[in-house]
């Protein structure tokens, strides 16, 4: 047995931010250098990826994504050093709650540690 649990951020307002599948767009666009490649890897069509990114941009205030039109060296999709910033931020909460979730799920079922 062990615990599972979903974590996401919302705006003050209460609307979705970032969750699970925004993380794995913005980790693929980091790691394909392509919003279509990424949006494709993580379930997204590219529009809703479009759509998706700039919800959140526009809820923090910041662009995380940064993109150049294609032409004779192609196009391309990049975290911003502000987006890039975001994502680790984030996945440090992730690994921090993660291991609080852990250690109250010993406690419980599990003894102290």
């Amino acid at each position: 047995m062990r615990p599972r649990a979903k974590f996401w951020l919302e705006a003050e307002d209460g609307r979705y931010l970032m969750g699970p599948r925004t993380h794995r767009l913005l980790r693929a666009i980091e790691a394909t250098g392509s919003l279509k490649a990424a949006a494709r890897s993580a379930g997204f069509s590219y529009r809703a990826a479009w759509s998706r990114v700039r919800e959140v941009e526009a809820a923090l205030g910041f662009p995380l994504v940064a993109s150049r039109s294609g032409g004779e060296r192609g196009g391309g999709s990049r975290l911003t050093p502000e987006g890039r910033a975001f994502l680790e931020a984030y996945e440090r909460f992730l690994a921090e709650a993660e291991r609080g979730l852990a250690r109250a799920f010993q406690r419980a079922f599990g003894g102290e540690e």
